[in-house]
């Protein structure tokens, strides 16, 4: 009955936007930069491309800027805590894991290089231009992580002399904040300086995720608070070249959920500080593009708990995670139908982390290092109505300075006695080809085939950290190799009709070496009421994935807009390899965890006299949460929502309401999501033109 409820919302908001009929034209002229790192209109794109703009993300009812994703067809987003998740995972066509999804502001990586995770919540959306998402494997040009597609999020530049906006909310759990975005420019005759000025702020008391039937004394509130700044400083040679560069500090807390002892329980605190800079150039028959960039994460936390005997367990995590790269690309017309672009990247990551227990004598230490170096070449050939891109990227991906120390331990971390070990280097070689062919069937629509390849390292955690993981107790193994994952792809883009757009793609794909925790037939005492297996990361599966999606975008009018998406994904185990040395149960033929095989998104966006009422619903189809699939997430159907209202020309209020229907469901933890979630807010913005 909800589903025909919001089919009803639906058919009522057409029948009563028909009377305002004025203009029919959609735009499909939109640029990505992102699928061949050159500006190319999508529907030149022989992919899957989509760029969600900064209206979109405006009419939005969008708490973290990840949230708009779920809009876009086949990209899955599980933040199941809402905005008091520690982090937020974003997989793309049937992939598990945030890794294997490669996402990047301004061209720079957001995946840690360590582990491949991505910190969602130091984007402020009030800063944001647009964001490019090309789905399928993109490791031919952006190498590691880059297996299920690529996310750019490019910030905006000021074209005025002062433009920004000022905004406030607050909402249900005693959630407060506000965002700050100025910024101008003096740029004449294509010369000058600009500047900006991003800022956020925001607080909240959480609430108790455990299920009521599974709550103790130690369960309650999850808090937040966080606050973050950035600055954008650049420099206008002329109207080709520039040059950039852009700042941003970001501290966050959240509370854990579960407090013994400790004022404020267990928690996680992160400190980031991101540094880039960037050149823009074009000439007469060429591009130049470059950026150096370097990141910085402080990582601290606190565990309490109490374990089945009532035993009291307090200790302290931190770690350092250091990020670094270059990359430079060279873009130039030959002959008449090639256009090459050759480049080169450079980056590296590191960690050194610490684990002391303040409740026995238990101090874990330990230190990885991660380096790539990588050429890749492209060639757009377009012949008439036929375009093909050929790509072809090698990597060289080092491991080195691997070290762990273990002192004084007891069960609480399972070692049975100190020891330093290091670990010996190690090197893998990757190259990445890929070769797309599309043929235009007219001027706004195409046919496409395409072969594309990724690739995702190891994490530093599984080469170098031996110790205690939720699931048991883990070895290191430094001699883990990456993943691959080779992508067979038809496809269809077309504007239909001039205000009708529809996206089309079917794929198959098969991974190769797939990192999954095995057994090593062992147990380990760590103090708990059972013993714990001891497992170790190793590649020894082969995976398949069958699927496709479809998007529809259709403007009626300037005033009302509606926009549909659906994705399946069949992800398999297609070899699981048992050995010897693997004893675990074999898993061929079973499905990949926290894959749901439907989702569907539906939206309508409608302008009236009144207000901007955005109502979407997004449908997740039940997921498997354990390797084995004995334990099964049940499918769930959300449906949001957002009404603002501009006035005094300068103002705009708004109200918005996630899961307006209040609908519960459980995450791979079994832990509960928020529920319903509403926020109010208003915005103050401000322009001042250039004098004509």
């Amino acid at each position: 009955m909800k589903k025909f409820g919001f089919i009803n919302i639906l058919i009522l908001l057409v029948s009563l936007s028909y009377a305002q009929l004025q203009d029919t034209t959609i735009y499909i002229d939109e640029v990505v930069v992102s699928a061949t790192r050159t500006a190319r209109k999508i529907i030149d794109v022989p992919a899957q491309a989509v760029v969600v703009t900064a209206s979109e993300i405006e009419n939005f009812p969008v708490k973290n800027i990840d949230d708009v994703l779920k809009s876009v067809s086949n990209v899955y987003v599980n933040r199941s805590w809402g905005i008091f998740s520690k982090n937020s995972s974003v997989t793309m066509r049937g992939l598990e894991g945030s890794d294997r999804t490669l996402i990047m502001v301004d061209g720079v990586p957001k995946n840690k290089i360590s582990g491949g995770a991505v910190n969602w919540h130091n984007i402020n959306p009030e800063n944001i231009e647009r964001i490019e998402i090309i789905k399928g494997p993109a490791s031919a040009l952006y190498g590691n992580n880059a297996m299920g597609g690529i996310i750019n999020i490019i910030t905006k530049k000021p074209v005025e002399p002062v433009e920004g906006s000022v905004k406030v909310f607050g909402g249900q759990y005693n959630v407060f904040g506000g965002t700050t975005n100025l910024m101008g420019s003096n740029i004449k005759n294509d010369k000058g300086f600009y500047w900006g000025f991003n800022g956020l702020y925001r607080q909240g008391d959480g609430y108790v995720f455990e299920l009521p039937e599974n709550r103790d004394e130690t369960d309650v509130q999850t808090y937040l608070q966080e606050y973050g700044a950035g600055t954008k400083l650049g420099y206008q040679f002329n109207k080709a070249n520039s040059l950039e560069v852009i700042y941003d500090y970001y501290d966050e807390l959240r509370g854990a959920g579960r407090e013994v002892f400790e004022e404020g329980g267990s928690y996680n605190k992160y400190i980031t500080n991101q540094t880039k800079l960037k050149y823009t150039g074009n000439f007469k028959n060429s591009s130049l593009n470059a950026i150096i960039y370097y990141n910085h994460e402080d990582y601290d936390a606190v565990k309490e708990s109490l374990n089945d005997y009532d035993e009291y367990k307090l200790s302290d995590a931190s770690s350092l995670k250091n990020d670094q790269g270059a990359w430079l690309t060279w873009s130039r017309k030959f002959f008449k139908n090639h256009y090459i672009t050759i480049g080169g990247e450079v980056k590296a990551g590191g960690v050194i982390g610490d684990e002391i227990y303040r409740t026995s004598s238990d101090i874990i230490e330990y230190n990885g290092n991660i380096s790539n170096y990588a050429l890749f070449l492209q060639d757009e050939m377009n012949f008439n109505k036929f375009k093909v891109v050929f790509g072809l990227r090698n990597d060289l991906i080092l491991f080195n300075r691997g070290e762990q120390t273990i002192t004084n331990p007891t069960k609480a971390t399972g070692f049975i006695e100190g020891f330093y070990e290091s670990f010996e280097s190690n090197q893998w070689n990757a190259i990445s080809p890929k070769l797309s062919v599309q043929y235009a069937l007219n001027p706004n629509s195409t046919l496409y085939a395409s072969y594309s390849t990724g690739i995702k390292p190891p994490k530093l955690d599984d080469l170098c950290k031996t110790g205690k993981i939720r699931k048991g107790f883990r070895l290191a193994n430094p001699e883990l190799e990456p993943e691959s994952l080779t992508n067979y792809e038809i496809g269809y883009n077309s504007a239909i009709f001039d205000n009708l757009i529809l996206n089309a793609a079917t794929y198959y794909s098969i991974g190769e070496g797939f990192q999954y925790l095995v057994g090593t037939g062992d147990s380990i005492d760590t103090g708990g009421s059972e013993l714990k297996p001891i497992l170790y990361r190793e590649n020894v599966s082969k995976i398949r994935v069958i699927g496709g999606e479809l998007s529809l975008k259709y403007r009626l009018n300037k005033n009302l807009n509606f926009s549909f998406s659906y994705s399946y994904n069949n992800s398999v185990i297609l070899d699981y390899n048992i050995s010897e040395d693997n004893p675990s149960k074999d898993l061929t033929g079973l499905y990949i965890v926290e894959v749901s095989p439907h989702l569907l998104y539906a939206g309508i966006n409608w302008r009236n006299r009144y207000f901007v009422t955005n109502l979407n619903c997004n449908y997740v189809d039940s997921q498997w949460a354990d390797d084995e699939n004995t334990l099964l997430i049940e499918d769930y159907f959300i449906v949001n929502l957002r009404l603002s209202k501009t006035f005094l020309k300068s103002f705009n209020a708004y109200v918005d309401a996630q899961n307006i229907l209040d609908v519960e469901y459980i995450d791979r933890k079994g832990q509960v999501n928020p529920g319903r979630f509403i926020m109010l807010g208003i915005k103050y913005s401000i322009i001042l033109k250039n004098e004509i």
